[in-house]
């Protein structure tokens, strides 16, 4: 279904839906408000303010546990030496954890609370036992770290944390070796619960940490012209029902054929990446590409990489695309979450340049229509309503393939004050909903590196494996193929 939202039926049924629906469900609303408000007054008078509701609904909405799904984010950090563990214990109490904006508000307080459930609602639980000794940690010096083994561990750190502490841990991995044709190096991973920040937060707290990051968009110099910004968010008003219509039929669909493994529906994730690609090629692919988005290349590529590597019939004609978005521009540096998610159709059975351009225009659709500051607002407002009704809204649903875009920084940086200099980052979001396979793209100083990951039900771990070590292969017969013509 095309997320093309213009138009005059579009805009009746936008219209049918204010006046039959809108009523019940800001009425819904309002009783909620009155329970939260019930609830807030029983948790402040019982736990005298040590527990309360989260109040960003953003936050709360990632408190939907779903069995084998996950809700954590892994960062990947490469750098040239190892982080002393002791430095960065130290730097990070003395900066993050104390720094402050301008009325004098803790910025990153976040991270001293444990994110829980009572009476059906997500709660903030100050941890009054905080020690920064709990969430740092390094694996031992004496082994070198494969890919392989690295994988393995990365498995293991998208495991839930339990609600003893804050949900979040800083990893460090002394030895590092990527492959045989590469220098050993150090890894700083960074994990996380989404309840606590989403991807640019993590960047703009990393600020602090490293030396050179230069952001390609900044999120709080983010600048949208006052007249665009009122278009934008006078589209999605007008004709956000219609698009909240597409996202309820959109949920009921299978986009991809699901795998018995071992003769049992038990699933587990798998996790890589590609070695690092020179942006500059990808970018000049880009501009002969009619300036595609980088998303919509790279996932045209995985389909293109599945196509080539998966018998017939394994990747279905019909598939339905999932972009993450960012509302910007970010009011301030507060951890915080504004992540949107459009979705839209793409025929598998398409050339490939002919997909891209589809994928193109569709992208576009859903990066100026109403879709970004609706999902944002669905995601807010069904946040502050009890667990149950998250499940609805995160939890069902399913995409063919989730793609997330990071733009880092323009050029390389370094950690502690030069203690480290960062080589390259990668990083895996999570899957709370149906969605089988997800990748992610971090544009870092001249390079692009793209991580994956896949429900084994969905893509083997070796059926992954090769597929995204097909993709620069794929990108470069691209460029190949452009200039002949």
């Amino acid at each position: 279904m095309s997320l093309k939202t213009r138009g005059l039926l579009p805009f009746l049924i936008s219209l049918a839906f204010y006046i039959t629906i809108g009523p019940t469900i800001l009425i819904l609303c309002v009783v909620n408000e009155i329970i939260r408000l019930a609830v807030s007054c029983y948790l402040q008078n019982k736990y005298n303010g040590k527990l309360i509701l989260v109040p960003d609904g953003a936050d709360a909405i990632w408190a939907l546990k779903r069995k084998n799904r996950t809700r954590m984010v892994v960062a990947c950090f490469e750098t040239d030496m190892p982080i002393p563990l002791e430095k960065m214990k130290h730097h990070f109490e003395e900066v993050i954890l104390t720094e402050r904006d301008s009325s004098g508000r803790l910025v990153n307080s976040k991270l001293t609370q444990i994110l829980v459930t009572k009476l059906g609602f997500a709660c903030w639980k100050r941890d009054d036992k905080f020690d920064m000794q709990n969430h740092i940690r390094s694996l031992s010096s004496n082994k070198l770290y494969s890919k392989m083994e690295m994988q393995t561990e990365i498995t293991q750190l998208f495991k839930d944390m339990n609600e003893s502490k804050p949900q979040w841990e800083i990893v460090i991995v002394p030895r590092f070796l990527e492959n045989v044709e590469k220098s050993e190096t150090s890894l700083w991973i960074f994990r996380y619960q989404h309840a606590y920040l989403d991807g640019f937060s993590m960047l703009t707290m990393f600020q602090k940490l490293g030396d050179g990051l230069n952001f390609y968009f900044h999120p709080q110099n983010f600048h949208i012209p006052f007249g665009k910004k009122m278009t934008f968010y006078l589209n999605a008003v007008i004709f956000g029902p219609y698009a909240f219509i597409i996202v309820i039929l959109n949920k009921f669909k299978s986009f991809w054929p699901r795998q018995i493994t071992n003769g049992s529906a038990k699933t587990q994730s798998t996790y890589t990446w590609t070695n690092s690609m020179n942006f500059e090629g990808i970018q000049k692919l880009r501009k002969k590409l009619e300036n595609s988005t980088i998303p919509t290349i790279l996932e045209n590529a995985f389909i293109s990489a599945a196509k080539d590597i998966l018998p017939d019939g394994r990747v279905p004609e019909q598939l339905n695309i999932g972009e993450l978005a960012a509302l910007f521009p970010y009011p301030n540096r507060c951890l915080q979450n504004r992540f949107a998610i459009f979705t839209y159709g793409i025929n598998s059975l398409q050339n490939d340049f002919d997909r891209i351009r589809a994928s193109k225009e569709e992208s576009w659709n859903g990066v100026t229509g109403p879709w970004i500051p609706l999902l944002y607002f669905i995601f807010k407002l069904s946040g502050r309503m009890p667990v149950f009704i998250h499940h609805m809204i995160l939890g069902g649903g399913s995409t063919s393939l989730m793609m997330s875009n990071l733009p880092i920084s323009k050029t390389r940086c370094s950690m502690l004050a030069g203690e480290a200099n960062v080589l390259e980052i990668w990083a895996f979001p999570p899957q709370p909903n149906d969605t089988g396979i997800t990748i992610c793209s971090a544009v870092y100083g001249n390079s692009l590196k793209l991580s994956a990951s896949a429900d084994s039900t969905w893509l083997s771990e070796d059926e992954l494996e090769r597929i995204v070590e097909r993709i620069p292969g794929v990108l470069n017969e691209w460029g190949e193929r452009l200039d002949y013509n």
